[in-house]
């Protein structure tokens, strides 16, 4: 095979891999980003140490309250708003 004959593959194979990037790289399945909304509640002053989804509109943090107990709080996904303790 020749320098021009392999060189016009990789050139064919990187065209292909890069239309196909973009279509791979998103489902258009939301997933929850509970690093977001960890990092959220931590910005607001809530001492969360884990976050998981309840709801599409709500999710449970794991709190720790001021005694150092474990807390579970219901928050709401748009405003950061709590619930239920």
């Amino acid at each position: 095979m020749t320098i021009t004959k392999l060189s016009a593959l990789a050139l064919t194979a990187a065209v292909a891999l890069g239309a196909a990037a973009p279509a791979l790289a998103n489902d258009g399945s939301p997933e929850f980003d509970g690093a977001y909304y960890l990092q959220q509640l931590r910005y607001d002053g809530v001492n969360a140490i884990a976050v998981n989804e309840v709801t599409g509109d709500t999710f449970q943090a794991t709190v720790v309250g001021p005694n150092g107990h474990t807390l579970f709080e219901l928050f709401d996904k748009d405003s950061l708003r709590l619930l239920k303790r």
